[in-house]
């Protein structure tokens, strides 16, 4: 949401830290296994948006990751609703904390996934090119999508072809294949005149979120 009227700057000091808790670091890791080892069902990212608009808001972005982990495990039957406060109440209570039983090659298992990287498939046949004038349509989507509401409206220049990547709107990760473009917009154009002064903003966008300006 940063860059989003009334929301504060994109850049705020100490956002380039990963973590600013050691929680955090473990929620992530949890996270990791949950997808490593198939114990959870869906996608993160748009369970997280199932979050009630204003739990959302006061919650911290790994507060939001807890709550898609736990929708996760309850989804595939891994955890039943309410298992996690129980062992809460059992942990404070004075009960050891149980331990994985199998642990063995769990966390290289773990590491692996989070540093593999994916490229994107070659961008075939595009219907913008680079240095061409592109408007990204104004859109309320009633699920996930990848298009920024601050930029929806906006009118760019398209920069660079990513390639070709899932369309993420039509069940995340498994749409058909588009275009990602890097569109640059002027930021005066998304959030009027700055006392910073003017820059350029880059944002990947799919082809469906795109239209003649």
């Amino acid at each position: 949401m940063g860059g989003m009227h009334g929301f504060g700057p994109v850049v705020t000091p100490g956002s380039e830290q990963a973590y600013h808790e050691p929680w955090e670091g473990r929620i992530f890791a949890i996270s990791t296994v949950v997808g490593v080892d198939r114990l959870g069902k869906g996608p993160g990212r748009p369970i997280r948006e199932e979050m009630a608009p204003d739990e959302y808001l006061r919650a911290s972005y790994y507060e939001r990751w807890i709550y898609s982990v736990e929708r996760r495990l309850e989804r595939a039957g891994t955890i039943e609703p309410g298992e996690v406060e129980r062992w809460v109440e059992r942990l404070e209570a004075g009960e050891r904390v149980p331990r994985s039983a199998e642990p063995a090659g769990q966390a290289e298992r773990a590491l692996e996934a989070v540093a593999e990287t994916e490229t994107l498939r070659p961008p075939g046949d595009a219907r913008y090119a680079v240095g061409d004038r592109v408007r990204v349509r104004r859109m309320r989507p009633a699920g996930h999508t990848r298009s920024p509401r601050y930029v929806r409206g906006a009118t760019g220049v398209v920069e660079a072809i990513r390639g070709n990547d899932p369309l993420p709107d039509i069940g995340p990760y498994k749409g058909p294949l588009q275009p990602v473009y890097a569109v640059a917009f002027e930021s005066e154009s998304l959030f009027g005149p700055s006392e910073e002064g003017r820059w350029t903003v880059m944002v990947d966008l799919f082809e469906d979120y795109l239209e003649d300006p």
